[in-house]
C-alpha cells in the first residue's frame, strides 16, 4: 500500500474538521469520538513538530524558537481579533490570569532584548 502523502493527509484532516463542524451545528451537543479526534490531533502535531525540528539540521534549536514564537504571536493575534470581533466572550474568568501572563511576557521579553545587545 502506498503512503499517503502530506497533501493528502491534509485534506483527509480538513475533510474531517469540516465534517465535524456540521456535526456540531446539527447536533448542538458534543460530538462521540471528538475526545480521540482532539487526541489525535495532538499526536499528529507533536510528530510534526519531531519532523520540523529534525529537517532544522545544525541550527534546530534556532529553528524551535522561532517557530514557537511565530506561533504565540498568531495566538494572541487570533484571540485579540476573537475578543474583539466579540466571538469570544469578554466574561471568562481566565482572561484575567490570560492578561496577567501577557503583562509579564512583555515585561520578560523587554529583559531579553536588552540582554541580549
Amino acid at each position: 500500500m502506498a503512503e499517503s502523502t502530506f497533501a493528502d493527509q491534509m485534506a483527509t484532516l480538513n475533510s474531517t474538521l469540516s465534517a465535524i463542524e456540521v456535526r456540531l451545528a446539527l447536533a448542538r451537543a458534543p460530538v462521540e469520538g471528538l475526545e480521540d479526534f482532539k487526541s489525535a490531533l495532538d499526536d499528529m502535531r507533536l510528530r510534526l513538530w519531531g519532523l520540523l525540528s529534525a529537517g532544522a539540521g545544525p541550527d534546530s534549536r534556532s529553528f524551535q524558537e522561532k517557530f514557537r514564537i511565530r506561533r504565540a504571536t498568531e495566538m494572541c493575534r487570533g484571540l485579540g481579533t476573537d475578543l474583539h470581533a466579540g466571538s469570544i466572550s469578554g466574561r471568562h474568568r481566565e482572561l484575567a490570569a490570560l492578561g496577567e501572563a501577557v503583562v509579564e511576557l512583555a515585561q520578560k521579553i523587554e529583559q531579553a532584548q536588552r540582554d541580549a545587545f
